[in-house]
């Protein structure tokens, strides 16, 4: 492939998931519009929407080391991975800048940097906490983050008080530059069109639609929402449950959403993947109320003080603040400041408070809507931001 060596920039992160991220979704469009070629190393994604194909060559990550031992197989297994990146940074594309994501995109790119000099962006969505890790092997990863991040030329982060933990947890340099950008999508108006939600699902006419749209994971507070049916879901609204990742077939969430669905209770569950966020965006514009719920506990290393502190990071939240639609949320500090000043919906402390939240964010939804909306263009969009960050890889 030839390449202006000048305008080729690298993503490497561990993720399988990069092109449901809304930020790193956005900034690739806003490369691939300025010209820039993209090299993407990481492992295979769940999938890959098709008009960013042609402009990104994929690599493969190599193992992530957290440690060497003695073994002789190891340490040339390491370093014939690491000498192959070098080789290919320095001499085959001659990258500039790499954008690494969370903390082992970042030691794997520190370790580079060491070698080699470019300018390295660190984009930290997930948080880490030392005296989170149980496992001592992963607790390794958080030191090796705090070592590499005083590599960091660049750091993306959501807000303020996002930013005041990862520097609290981390050791930035009093020159790293950091540059606050919500995970949130570029602007994007849904054409009015002859989709069908309630038909592709059937759905009842008078039936109003919430949907809960991402991860399934415990801090979700699904299995709470499911546990709502049948005696306590009020049967004027309709549960849609949509997951980019199919739920595996044992699982016993999917017993119990299948068992609900056979017994003609209101709900649907929506398992694929959209391949382009105007479909996605399609989908959740038929959709009357949102919801976006965090409940932080100690199970995993995501899910503990990260989630405590989710600011600016929902990309579920800003989605639908994109497109008006007035959503139910978790009793976070931001989202009590938000729907103080926006009255974007509800605020719920405990799944057992939805079923009321629902009855009143019913009443003024087109209000409301607006709201979202305006939300949106004042604290979410991320445009300008954007370009503030391409500006500071071009010029800084």
């Amino acid at each position: 492939m030839s390449r202006s060596y000048s305008k080729t920039i690298a993503f490497l992160s561990p993720k399988i998931d990069t092109f449901t991220n809304p930020t790193l979704v956005a900034l690739i469009q806003k490369l691939i519009a300025k010209g820039y070629d993209i090299i993407y190393y990481g492992f295979d994604q769940l999938f890959i929407p098709s008009e960013y194909r042609k402009y990104i060559e994929f690599k493969e990550l190599p193992f992530n080391f957290y440690t060497l031992d003695k073994n002789p197989k190891n340490i040339f297994k390491f370093l014939k991975q690491y000498l192959k990146l070098i080789r290919d940074f320095k001499w085959n594309n001659k990258i500039k800048a790499m954008i690494c994501v969370d903390p082992m995109g970042l030691v794997i790119g520190g370790r580079i940097k060491k070698v080699i000099g470019f300018k390295l962006i660190y984009a930290s969505f997930e948080i880490f906490f030392e005296d989170e890790f149980f496992v001592q092997r992963k607790r390794v990863l958080k030191k090796l983050e705090m070592n590499y991040s005083k590599l960091s030329d660049i750091v993306i982060i959501q807000d303020d008080r996002r930013e005041k933990l990862l520097k609290s947890v981390n050791n930035f340099t009093d020159k790293t530059i950091f540059l606050k950008i919500p995970v949130s999508p570029l602007k994007t108006e849904v054409i009015d069109n002859d989709y069908d939600i309630y038909n592709e699902f059937y759905i009842p006419a008078d039936k109003i639609i919430a949907v809960y749209s991402g991860s399934l994971q415990n801090w979700s507070g699904i299995s709470e929402i499911i546990s709502l049916f049948p005696d306590k879901w009020d049967n004027d609204f309709w549960l849609l449950i949509h997951t980019h990742q199919k739920l595996d077939k044992n699982s016993e969430l999917k017993y119990e959403i299948e068992n609900l669905i056979a017994n003609n209770q209101n709900i649907s569950l929506h398992e694929k993947p959209f391949y382009r966020f105007e479909e996605y965006f399609n989908f959740l514009s038929k959709c009357n109320i949102g919801i976006a719920t965090y409940f932080p506990n100690n199970l995993d290393i995501f899910a503990g003080k990260n989630l405590e502190a989710i600011g600016l990071s929902s990309g579920k939240f800003s989605t639908y603040m994109m497109l008006g639609i007035p959503t139910i949320t978790t009793n976070h500090y931001i989202y009590k400041i938000l729907n103080n000043k926006y009255r974007y919906g509800e605020i719920i402390n405990s799944i057992s408070d939805l079923p009321g939240a629902l009855k009143k964010i019913r009443s003024g939804l087109t209000a409301k809507s607006e709201s979202c909306r305006l939300l949106y263009d004042k604290v979410l969009n991320p445009d300008l931001r954007i370009d503030d960050l391409i500006n500071h890889i071009e010029n800084s």
